[in-house]
């Protein structure tokens, strides 16, 4: 009987959603289920997920529909080349990503807008590329290989080219170059190229940086038009626009060592001994760039500012960036302001939001604000009247912060490394760290974000989005934590108050590598989107981009959208418009943190390139089933060992427990366990560091 009342509700599911026109969310289900007891709610969220891997369903950003059995039909999205070669169509629609077998890729390369014919055979959905609309780009950064070939490489798939004219293999001996695809037809494996430019030696790491902009197809050259725009804007006097004066107020900036974008500043005002108005002052970019010209049809292009170890290929020119919009100390300047009425204890009493004039009186580093923090110094003279608003503020974050905490927000143990320069050669490596002053910085503008989407919330806005983690990645990171003597997943307990106990609980310890590595492994990767889900890392119904319009084209709208909200006009942006740029804006950004991690792979090549034959202590930072990562302690770079290396065994890639076995010795090699290395080789071509085990 009990079967047979669960079996009715799946033919109900799937009977709403057969008929249904649009894709429904669990709350539009439910109603029309007509349930509402938590036991109805719960086992509907079971059918759903079960429906769902069953193939009879498909869901993407929470909302769901309903796979026709058998079917065939051709859908437009943009392709991505993992690496193992595999394809996936990508959709700007809230589904999911579509599985392209190589075989079937065509002649299409990574990112090109493709058009598929995607196959359903009995709850399994693969697609065909019929047809490459657009290519991502027509030039590519290649070299000569040792066989004398030129391979293309996009994302996963490498395609030998065929050079037009023979006589140009002479000048690019030797040389990182670019090509040009001049003809290709569907039905050709190998494409004509032609040569475009020469970048420089091979191995040289300009000439390498140079590649992997080209690779990611970052645009670090204005074109004459946007700079020519530029050049005719002048600050608006303060008499010309209607703004708030808070120029009198204590104002200052904090921002890294090397930063000459100062976006965001901080105002601080103690009203009584235990409330305070506290304002976070953003560059009022929107206010320059103004839609439909040159320098906005730029900015939306390039989406993200790309930071490359000491380079940054910015996402404004930089009279703008570091200039007319940075808030430099000591100059009026135009900002788009959030003003905090806030409690000792971090309570928001009262909060507005308001364009604004502000006067930094002080720039700040990091550096300077964890001095006056932590009290390591006897603070500047003309540092002394900040002393007491940066501590204050300091105390006020990390309320906010333990109020972020117990309400489920996820707090990763990150780790990034830094490269020491001297000129353009690499000195040394360092692991950095945030530290109190950051946190503080990092509060105030997740505050001042999760302020406005409050505003925008019943608007059509961009938001950024974070589904809920993979439910069986979860799992596997308990099941994997509870072998470390930590406790197992409770399903009923906050998700993401459990993954923080478990960040926690390991920090420091050996295996606090895996733990924190399987957690980010099970989120959903976070983007832009107009269908507002909320995010799960930081368990919120509502978030997204204010702080950084420098930096981030969508915060640019999110500004534009406040302002009509506060002068109480129509939205200025349609919903296909902010679609287009949700998508745009997501994929620019992936292209971005690629070319940050190849950059940091490059250094870390270059960096080692003269301590072959040394001896490293390192734990294991990554298994494949190709071999395993090795994390160097003293230098923090990641070289990697070939499985074929690991002697005296035949050893099988367990999956589940991401951990090579041995079949004969049933030695393990796991995430978290400590190694002694060898450094054999350091490829700069390649952008890789091989190991082998010290016997």
């Amino acid at each position: 009987m009990k079967r047979k009342l669960k079996n009715k509700l799946d033919n109900k599911i799937i009977k709403i959603l057969r008929s249904s026109s649009t894709k429904l969310n669990f709350k539009e289900i439910t109603k029309k289920l007509n349930l509402k007891t938590k036991k109805d709610l719960k086992m509907t969220k079971k059918k759903l997920r079960n429906l769902k891997e069953r193939g009879i369903l498909t869901s993407k950003l929470s909302k769901y529909s309903f796979v026709k059995k058998g079917y065939e039909k051709i859908k437009k999205g943009y392709l991505e080349i993992v690496r193992s070669g595999t394809g996936f169509l990508v959709t700007p629609e809230d589904e999911k990503d579509i599985k392209i077998n190589r075989k079937n890729l065509l002649n299409a390369l990574h990112n090109d807008l493709v058009k598929v014919k995607v196959i359903n055979k009995n709850g399994k959905i693969t697609g065909d590329i019929i047809e490459v609309e657009k290519r991502d780009k027509t030039i590519y950064p290649v070299i000569i290989n040792e066989k004398n070939k030129i391979i293309l490489k996009s994302g996963g798939r490498n395609v030998e080219c065929i050079l037009k004219n023979n006589n140009d293999y002479e000048k690019i001996n030797n040389k990182r170059f670019t090509i040009k695809i001049e003809k290709w037809k569907p039905n050709e494996s190998k494409p004509y190229v032609v040569i475009n430019e020469i970048l420089g030696d091979i191995g040289e790491i300009n000439t390498e940086i140079k590649s992997i902009i080209i690779e990611n197809k970052i645009e670090n050259v204005f074109p004459k038009e946007v700079i020519k725009e530029v050049n005719l804007i002048r600050e608006i006097k303060e008499a010309e626009e209607k703004r708030e004066d808070y120029s009198k107020e204590l104002t200052f900036t904090i921002d890294p060592d090397s930063a000459k974008d100062f976006d965001d500043a901080l105002s601080f005002k103690e009203l009584d001994k235990e409330i305070f108005e506290i304002g976070v002052h953003i560059a009022d970019v929107s206010s320059y760039v103004k839609p439909g010209t040159e320098l906005d049809k730029e900015a939306k292009k390039r989406g993200t500012s790309v930071y490359l170890a000491n380079t940054v290929v910015p996402m404004l020119p930089e009279k703008l960036s570091n200039e007319i919009c940075s808030l430099e100390p000591k100059k009026k300047k135009k900002t788009f302001s959030v003003i905090f009425r806030i409690d000792k204890e971090g309570n928001i009493l009262k909060e507005r939001a308001t364009r604004s004039t502000i006067y930094s009186d002080c720039r700040f580093t990091y550096s300077d604000v964890q001095s006056i923090i932590e009290e390591r110094k006897k603070t500047n003279k003309k540092y002394k009247k900040f002393e007491k608003p940066i501590k204050k503020l300091n105390e006020i974050s990390k309320k906010i912060r333990k109020n972020r905490r117990e309400r489920g927000a996820i707090f990763f143990n990150k780790k990034e490394i830094g490269f020491i320069f001297r000129g353009e050669k690499i000195q040394g490596t360092y692991l950095k760290e945030n530290k109190e002053s950051h946190n503080l910085v990092e509060e105030f503008m997740l505050l001042t974000n999760i302020a406005v989407a409050e505003k925008l919330k019943t608007k059509k806005a961009i938001f950024r989005v974070h589904d809920i983690p993979d439910r069986k990645k979860v799992e596997n990171l308990f099941s994997i934590a509870q072998s470390f003597g930590y406790k197992k997943i409770n399903k009923k307990e906050n998700i993401g108050i459990q993954i923080n106990n478990l960040l926690s609980q390991s920090k420091e310890k050996k295996e606090s590598n895996i733990i924190n590595l399987l957690a980010l492994r099970s989120m959903s990767k976070a983007e832009y989107s107009t269908n507002n889900i909320g995010h799960h890392g930081l368990s919120l119904p509502h978030y997204l981009h204010f702080t950084s319009p420098i930096r981030r084209y969508p915060d640019i709208i999110c500004h534009r959208l406040l302002n009509s909200f506060l002068i109480k006009e129509e939205t200025p942006i349609n919903i296909d418009e902010m679609n287009k740029i949700s998508s745009i804006s997501t994929r620019k950004e992936k292209s971005a943190t690629k070319a940050e991690r190849e950059t940091i792979k490059l250094l870390q090549t270059a960096f080692m390139k003269d301590k072959q034959g040394k001896k490293f202590n390192g734990v294991i930072s990554g298994v494949t089933e190709r071999g395993i990562y090795v994390e160097m302690e003293k230098n923090y770079c990641e070289g990697f060992i070939e499985i074929t290396k690991l002697q005296n065994d035949y050893f099988v890639f367990d999956i589940e427990k991401h951990r090579l076995v041995g079949e004969l010795t049933n030695k393990i090699y796991q995430l978290g366990d400590s190694l002694n290395v060898i450094v054999e080789k350091a490829d700069i071509i390649k952008r890789e560091i091989s190991l082998k085990i010290k016997n």
